[in-house]
């Protein structure tokens, strides 16, 4: 094609690029002084010159409610016109960076990469959702990787192409019209891609791609790159948005987003060894919580007969230590011998009746100090004692 010099007031540069349905120049706004990117029909489809005027009569009236929106996750449209040359022509603020297809040409992305990119996305969706407007054409291609963060370009100008409808929602293709949860199902096939580097659908046939589309059925993510496999909930997320019921889904862009960033943020197995089949997430989980349930319970058996010992040990020496010594006598089985009077031979207190000497039970005493006169029995109390003589 041959490169019109201007559209309208600016002066185009170069070709940027061409999609489904129109061409992208670059081009600069001279009353402004800045470059701004351009989007035309494109010329070459040759579509019937009565459907041309309402493709290019719709195009304005979504283009006008796009324009009431700001969000840094859209890309702002600045004008809109027509020209002799190239007919309707629209003007978007100039984003540098590449789209998330281009992005794919080098492989999948970062795992926390497309959560952020998700949850961007998904905040610019539901907020447009908020004021009534659907995107209608969320994929790879729309989603435009800026310095400042991922972008959605080409907002509420829904015209499908005429490749596989890999991104389009199971009743959008029988024409029950279109929703925020269809938004959502092109946003959850879009992620997917980013996260495997493959469709959820696959296929270059339309009536083959349309058939899965419409039931769902999908390659779970963690099948498909080796990467994914310890994410556990994330076969869980993308079942979910890719459900052919829309009320089974999300209630919210935002809310799947939330759910994808969870999953890539929460529990995660590494793999040290080369897997084996990939077998159901769910019998896998649930064998991984029985034997971490065994290997608890099994603790506490352990603790229990730890401690069990342990007590018996110490009551065995406690009563160990409170029973009496055998070989020793009490205090009160002593035998008491009073002191001998002064002159007193000791024959004389031996040769006294065993059987009065035991009879009589002489309570101890403490031990005499100095200056005290020790304790006498009842015998020798009644007899005097020795003669006191002065020195």
């Amino acid at each position: 094609m041959t490169l019109p010099a201007r559209i309208g007031r600016y002066e185009v540069e170069l070709l940027l690029g061409e999609g489904g349905w129109g061409r992208v120049f670059l081009a600069r706004d001279p009353m402004l002084r800045r470059q701004v990117a351009i989007k035309v029909l494109r010329d070459d489809l040759g579509p019937p010159r009565e459907r041309g005027k309402a493709l290019a009569e719709r195009v304005r009236e979504e283009a006008r409610a796009a324009a009431t929106l700001s969000h840094p996750g859209l890309v702002a449209l600045h004008d809109m016109g027509d020209d002799e040359q190239v007919g309707l022509y629209l003007v978007f603020e100039l984003v540098r960076g590449p789209t998330l297809r281009e992005r794919l040409h080098e492989g999948p992305l970062g795992a926390e990469e497309v959560g952020r990119i998700a949850v961007a996305l998904a905040a610019a969706l539901t907020h447009a959702h908020a004021a009534g407007l659907v995107h209608r054409t969320v994929k790879p291609e729309n989603v435009m990787i800026a310095p400042t963060g991922p972008k959605l370009t080409d907002f509420g100008l829904g015209v499908q192409d005429s490749r596989p409808p890999a991104y389009v929602a199971p009743e959008v293709l029988a024409s029950a019209g279109s929703g925020a949860l269809s938004d959502e199902f092109a946003l959850a096939a879009t992620m997917y891609e980013a996260l495997t580097g493959r469709r959820a659908f696959p296929g270059e046939d339309s009536g083959a791609v349309a058939a899965l589309v419409e039931t769902g059925k999908h390659a779970p993510p963690r099948s498909v790159h080796p990467a994914l496999r310890g994410y556990l909930g994330l076969d869980a997320v993308f079942a979910r948005a890719f459900s052919p019921l829309p009320s089974k889904r999300f209630p919210s862009c935002e809310a799947f987003a939330a759910g994808l960033a969870g999953a890539l943020q929460g529990p995660r197995i590494t793999f040290l060894a080369t897997p084996g089949p990939v077998r159901s997430s769910i019998a896998q989980a649930t064998r991984r919580w029985q034997n971490q349930i065994a290997l608890a319970a099994a603790a506490v058996i352990l603790t229990l007969v730890v401690l069990g010992h342990l007590r018996q040990t110490g009551a065995g020496e406690n009563a160990s230590a409170k029973k009496p010594d055998a070989g020793k006598s009490t205090t009160s089985m002593h035998r008491v011998v009073p002191p001998l009077p002064a002159g007193a031979s000791p024959s004389a207190s031996t040769s006294a009746s065993p059987s009065a000497t035991s009879s009589a039970r002489v309570p101890e005493s403490p031990p005499s100090s100095a200056g005290r006169t020790p304790l006498r029995n009842e015998a020798q109390a009644d007899k005097p004692g020795p003669p006191h003589v002065d020195p």
